[in-house]
Parts: C-alpha cells; structure tokens; sequence
C-alpha cells in the first residue's frame, strides 16, 4: 500500500442512536461549551443537518463524546429530543480518547493551542508533555482549558514554548520562565511568547556569562510595555522579527553599565 495512504485504519466504530442522558463529556481536554452556539444549533435543529457525533463507550454503560458536544447540549436542551445518532468506539483509557479528540480536531482552527496542550497530555503527546515538564521545572503551567485564569506564572504561548525547547534546550526555556515570573510576579502576560523566546535565546548562547539573577534585577525595575516598545523601536530601525529584536531590548538593559562578561545576541536555529 502506498505510503500516502494510512494502513491503521483503526476500530471500526458503531453506529447507533444514544440517550443523550447517557453521555458526557470529558473536561481535560475538551474544549469550552460556547453557549451562542448550542442556541445557533437549537435555531435550526433538524435531522437533515444534524451530523452523527462521535462517542467512546464506557465500561459502566455511558458515553463521553469526543466530537460533538455543541450538538449534545443542543440536543439535551432540546424538548422532543432523547436520542442522537453517533459512532461509537470502545477505547481503553482516557488517553485514547484524548488522542482521538485530537485526532479529529487537530486541524480545525476552532481549537486552541491551549486545547491541544491539554488533549495532548492526556493522550500522552511527546512535544506536549516536554512543555509540561519545562514549564513545571520553572513553577509554571499552562492557562486551564476551560475558564482561562489568568496568573503571572500561566501562559496560553505553548507553541512558542514548544519552538524555544526545541531551539534552545529545556534548561534555557525554564531559566527564561523563572526570570519572567520572578521579575514581574504580578504581570498576567509576562509568559508571552515572544518574551520567552528571545530570553530563551540569551540564556542559550552565553551560558558561561549570563546570570538570572542580573537579568531578573534588570527587568524588574522595566516595564514589560515599555520593553517591547523599545523592542520594537529596535525593530523599526534596523527590521527583523519581534522575537530578535526583544532579545536585542534584553542584552542591552543586561550589559549597561558592565565592564566584562556582558552578553551577546548569538546566533538564531
């Protein structure tokens, strides 16, 4: 068979009609229920536009769902409605129905980076839980998936966390949080994206002089704002991508008023 053409066509799943009472909804990884659209759904609900959804069927006899769950509230909600037709699948553990959740979502852009974070976690993704253990070595997480909360110490930036370890290793992305959390305790977006890559950067290529404790003081007594403004002042004048000219910001509020050991931009992967 041709390698352009999957081979693991996995279970073949059943198709039934389900009690909508039997069926719930996993919230790892789900995504958050949008209330505007269950009602859009109730609007126009009619069988000939009401696609199966997709279920995992449990050892106790219920249901989570793993594709659909806008279509079983609107259902639920619903006066004449008890059953819904889906595809059902037995699936050994959560993970499972992680990876499936993903596996049918990961190209929709409807999804969140911070939804796939979570899916991936509980379906045992390599990337995602790399960035889990990164940002857990550095006292940080991931913002929830449903009901962001924001804190100092929680990012939604998880591609742009994931890049950096693969760019600049672990050790250089955990300083890099720890500095930004340490440095602005009370800033709900010091774990942006842009921030975490650029002092990634630093931290990766010049190790031997670089010190956290430097840059924390340094940063502490800067606002964030300010800094990116001045980044992309930097920007403005001599072009290039916000990620470079931000590490640009940072070595210069780094070496002022340094004799020796100051640090250098270095190279960019």
């Amino acid at each position: 068979m041709s390698d352009a053409i999957s081979a693991e066509l996995g279970q073949r799943p059943s198709l039934q009609w389900v009690p909508v009472d039997l069926i719930r909804v996993d919230h790892n990884y789900q995504r958050e229920l949008r209330p505007t659209r269950v009602a859009q759904i109730l609007r126009e609900f009619n069988w000939a536009h009401f696609q199966p959804i997709m279920l995992a069927e449990q050892a106790d006899g219920t249901f989570t769902v793993f594709d659909g769950q806008h279509r079983v509230a609107a259902a639920r909600a619903h006066p004449e409605v008890k059953e819904v037709p889906a595809a059902v699948v037995k699936l050994e553990q959560s993970c499972d129905e992680a990876g499936a959740f993903l596996g049918v979502n990961v190209n929709r852009t409807a999804v969140s980076t911070v939804e796939k974070y979570h899916a991936g976690i509980e379906a045992g993704d390599a990337d995602m839980m790399a960035v889990c253990a990164v940002l857990e070595e550095a006292g940080c997480a991931v913002v929830d998936a449903i009901g962001l909360k924001p804190a100092a110490n929680k990012t939604a930036a998880v591609t742009a966390v994931s890049r950096a370890i693969k760019n600049y290793g672990d050790k250089a992305v955990s300083e890099a949080c720890k500095t930004l959390v340490d440095a602005w305790p009370q800033d709900t977006g010091a774990l942006n994206g842009v921030m975490i890559q650029g002092l990634a950067r630093l931290f990766k290529n010049n190790k031997r002089f670089i010190s956290r404790e430097r840059m924390t003081a340094k940063l502490r007594v800067k606002d964030r704002k300010i800094l990116t403004s001045d980044a992309e002042t930097i920007r403005k004048i001599g072009g290039g991508d916000a990620t470079t000219n931000v590490a640009k910001a940072l070595v210069e509020i780094y070496n002022k008023g340094l004799q020796r050991d100051q640090i250098a931009l270095g190279v960019k992967p």
